[in-house]
């Protein structure tokens, strides 16, 4: 009997192995993951390096930008369960003209949020991605309350949202930017739409930033649990 049960286990657990692998090579799973591995598994599309060669070759009117992205760890505050922090800095021509940490949660079961927050010291962050992981830390001090908010739905294999028409507010008087982005595991694309008080569009280009190094995955742990959490287990093994 302990035979059959460890054959049923290896089984289960070669085929869960073989539907994770799939879903890292990009096969489109037609159901949405649970809750806690979307929040992983689009942070983790997030990280890394990122540029919009491609684009501007294409329209050289768009400026160059290349965007580095890591996981970060916060000390001095008390983060939600199941959140991931990714500290954003985008460069064009070398200087750095956007910094910002990104933090994806979710507060039900279909959606994840990302909060965007700006820094109140910009200066001491610069090239942390390029820093050794140890030093890949900021301190919640460090981080301006305002907050923007984008809510991101999971549609065949891709995270897409959009914080129209309300956007968030900006720092001249009545502004607001509307946001919109498409994540995938080798592309983001981003709009964001910034109004003046009158609700006149000052700005609103679409970069298309695609991957420059690999894509990172969630754990092997994290996709069995997904799977499992869809209606297949793993048969224990037990004592004679």
């Amino acid at each position: 009997m302990q035979k059959n049960l460890l054959k049923i286990s290896t089984l289960s657990f070669l085929f869960i192995s073989v539907l994770f692998a799939q879903k890292s090579q990009g096969t489109t799973i037609t159901s949405a993951p649970p809750i806690s591995f979307q929040v992983n598994q689009v942070s983790q599309w997030f990280t890394g390096l990122f540029d919009n060669t491609k684009q501007v070759a294409n329209n050289p009117t768009i400026p160059p930008i290349t965007m580095s992205n890591c996981g970060v760890k916060l000390f001095g505050s008390e983060l939600m369960e199941n959140t991931e922090t990714v500290y954003l800095e985008q460069r064009t021509g070398g200087f750095p003209f956007r910094v910002r940490l990104y933090s994806f949660f979710s507060n039900n079961d279909s959606q994840v949020t990302i909060s965007i927050n700006r820094f109140l010291d910009e200066t001491s962050l610069l090239g942390l991605c390029d820093r050794p992981q140890s030093q890949q830390v900021i301190n919640a001090t460090n981080i301006d309350d305002f907050s923007c908010e984008v809510n991101l739905s999971w549609i065949s294999n891709s995270y897409v949202g959009s914080n129209a028409p309300v956007g968030c507010s900006t720092t001249f008087p009545g502004g607001k930017v509307v946001s919109d982005v498409l994540i995938k595991p080798n592309f983001i694309e981003s709009l964001d739409q910034i109004f003046d008080g009158n609700g006149d569009l000052l700005f609103g280009t679409t970069i298309a930033f695609e991957r420059v190094g690999t894509v990172p995955e969630p754990s092997i742990l994290l996709g069995l649990f997904a799977f499992s959490a869809l209606g297949i287990g793993i048969v224990p093994k037990h004592d004679e």
